[in-house]
């Protein structure tokens, strides 16, 4: 279908990217801008390929004067800083930009972000609050503080009276029930951090051992019932809540690169070990609850965690199969891309730098990202606190385009006239064929 826009298109398409503008400190530039709807980038280059300065950023076509032979601007003769530009020949290049079709699709990496919730960024504390709530200090980031909570209480008759209390003193362990206490004993090596008392006189505590830490369940006498191990380089315990309820425990955990909230259910009564009194009961720990913040400072740091089942590649540059161009006799063609971060958000490039459009917002990010998953675009961006997933449905929308070439020459002086003689490699002599 001809394009409406201009008239004139049929007669010029051959023509279309051979306009040529000379000036002595500015020109006019002429183009006719591809057969699709969207915005407008255009850039000048020079003979190297490199550019020199962005003319258009996302422009509307009624930006552009109209005229008879298409669209209409003009470049002042500076470059990028202000200063003229060296005389020479020069080519504008541009690139029409549709409708890419950018949506959010996932957080990572911040399991207490949402679209509409603060930006939370670090646990400060997790505690329980009366007999039927855990309350939870969260660090904004803009630095202030803001709790949330679960109530733990369920329909039925309220459990009975909690009347076990354990402390630490002097890095020892101290059972108290109805007035005796009995302390806890442990082996060389070993001390309490913390200690939480629960449901049936439980007494849950994180313990310091020389291969590591470990929560451990005590009966109100202080026998030894159970313990939860952790591998090397997992979050370590460093504070718990015990349910008044249920076998259920609330622990917050950290390690140099992830922080996370686990609620643990057991699910089976307890059981000493055969062999030996303090051997671990045979436990069967259910995880009821999990949240997660994973140091993502960079996409290498958070790439393993984003539900692939292979951490998926960063790319500095993607190729992309565009739209089938009419004023190039339907040709197909592939351009490669990148993405830039700027004080706004993410803004996609061409390889050879030219701003096409802006695919995202936000403030404050320090990096961003393509990886092409088959025929899929994603694009993630991170800025330490969360990383957002997006999906570049039509990346194809894009055509580009040819708006010719401009000298810049000294006052004065004409452009130089073909020489359209016909080359030998040596004089004529007398007797030679013309």
């Amino acid at each position: 279908m001809p394009d409406r826009r201009f008239p004139f298109l049929a007669t010029l398409a051959a023509a279309a990217f051979t306009c040529t503008a000379v000036a002595q400190q500015s020109a006019t530039i002429t183009f006719l801008p591809p057969p699709m709807e969207g915005t407008i980038s255009l850039g000048i280059f020079n003979g190297a390929g490199k550019m020199i300065r962005v003319l258009h950023r996302e422009s509307p076509v009624d930006d552009f004067k109209k005229g008879e032979n298409g669209l209409i601007t003009k470049w002042d003769g500076l470059d990028a800083t202000g200063q003229p530009a060296a005389l020479g020949k020069y080519g504008a290049r541009g690139w029409m930009v549709g409708n890419l079709a950018v949506e959010g699709v996932a957080y990572h990496g911040n399991d207490w972000i949402k679209d509409e919730s603060p930006r939370y960024t670090r646990v400060l504390a997790v505690k329980g609050v009366g007999r039927d709530d855990v309350q939870v200090t969260l660090r904004t980031a803009d630095g202030k503080e803001a709790t949330l909570g679960w109530k733990l209480a369920r329909e039925g008759p309220p459990p009975p009276e909690n009347k076990v209390t354990a402390a630490i003193a002097d890095g020892k362990l101290t059972v108290t029930r109805e007035g005796e206490s009995a302390p806890v004993l442990f082996a060389d090596g070993e001390k309490p951090l913390a200690c939480v008392t629960g449901s049936r006189g439980r007494v849950w505590a994180i313990v310091e051992t020389p291969d590591g830490r470990e929560v451990r369940a005590y009966s109100e006498e202080g026998e030894f019932l159970r313990r939860l191990s952790y591998q090397k380089g997992e979050p370590q315990p460093v504070q718990i809540v015990a349910s008044q309820w249920s076998e259920m425990i609330f622990l917050l955990e950290e390690s140099a690169t992830e922080q996370r909230l686990r609620a643990l259910a057991l699910g089976t009564s307890d059981q000493q070990s055969e062999t030996s009194p303090q051997s671990p009961a045979k436990s069967a720990w259910r995880v009821t609850y999990l949240k997660r913040i994973i140091k993502c400072d960079t996409f290498e740091a958070i790439a393993p965690h984003l539900g692939r089942a292979k951490a998926p590649q960063a790319q500095a540059v993607v190729k992309v199969a565009l739209r089938e161009n009419p004023l190039l006799g339907g040709e197909k063609r592939e351009a490669s891309f990148k993405v830039t971060v700027d004080a706004d958000g993410v803004v996609l490039h061409t390889a050879d730098d030219l701003p096409l459009a802006r695919l995202t917002s936000a403030h404050n990010l320090k990096w961003a990202t393509f990886v092409q998953e088959g025929a899929a675009l994603t694009l993630f961006q991170g800025d330490g606190i969360a990383v957002e997933e997006f999906k570049i449905a039509h990346p194809e929308n894009l055509m580009s385009f040819d708006a010719g070439e401009i000298e810049l020459r000294a006052p004065g002086t004409k452009p130089k006239k073909p020489d359209l003689a016909p080359k030998r490699a040596k004089a004529l002599r007398p007797g030679d064929d013309l």
